[in-house]
């Protein structure tokens, strides 16, 4: 079994989870799932109407990540009216997609933070009674736990964004920087760590990216 070693834990060949055409390596220690490929999200939280949650949540002793990834590269044309906060291009900017019903990338990633940690609730308040809550033990745990407020347990909010999105009067760190000061206003009411990043800014720390 391949693996690297980075200053923060062990990245395993076997903790690997796809998403978009892209693969993304988690650490040894971290338990990570695709949420709405859960028999709880399926079977219960999907009945709530608009319901939607992250791609990834990844757990460990000293953290937790709510991973949300958009890869955009090849239909840039398409997703540049959701990359301008607050829906502010979604009906002036051209695109060959239906845009109703649909978001800019900072309102929809809010959204998806607030019902994922609603059904992490929702799903804690049944106990032990439901069998497919074993996939969520860990992060029902974390962020049940008494300890979930200390500066030491990481919250990080997410947005992966791949593509091609600068231009000559704005770069993709610009864009980026956009989403991301629009997401923290939206996400004051929890306590966690916005960041928008791609493949050349993201954080080994918590993941990697496979070629």
């Amino acid at each position: 079994m391949q693996c690297t070693i980075e200053n923060r834990g062990l990245f395993m060949e076997n903790n690997i989870r796809e998403e978009s055409r892209l693969k993304f390596q988690f650490a040894e220690n971290d338990t990570v799932i695709k949420f709405d490929d859960t028999k709880f999200y399926r079977d219960y939280f999907n009945k709530l109407p608009e319901a939607k949650g992250v791609d990834f949540i990844s757990v460990a002793k000293d953290k937790i990540a709510f991973i949300e990834v958009k890869n955009c590269t090849g239909d840039e044309g398409n997703n540049r009216w959701r990359i301008v906060p607050d829906n502010r291009k979604r009906n002036t900017t051209h695109t060959t997609v239906n845009v109703e019903g649909r978001d800019s990338l900072d309102i929809e990633m809010a959204q998806k933070t607030a019902m994922t940690v609603a059904a992490l609730v929702g799903a804690k308040s049944f106990g032990n009674t439901k069998g497919c809550l074993n996939e969520l033990k860990e992060y029902i745990q974390f962020l049940s736990g008494d300890s979930f407020s200390n500066d030491s347990k990481k919250k990080y909010v997410i947005l992966f964004l791949e593509g091609d999105f600068g231009t000559k009067t704005r770069t993709k760190k610009m864009i980026m920087k956009d989403l991301q000061d629009s997401m923290n206003k939206k996400l004051r009411w929890i306590n966690c760590r916005v960041s928008v990043v791609d493949s050349d800014t993201y954080d080994s720390r918590i993941f990697q990216i496979v070629r």
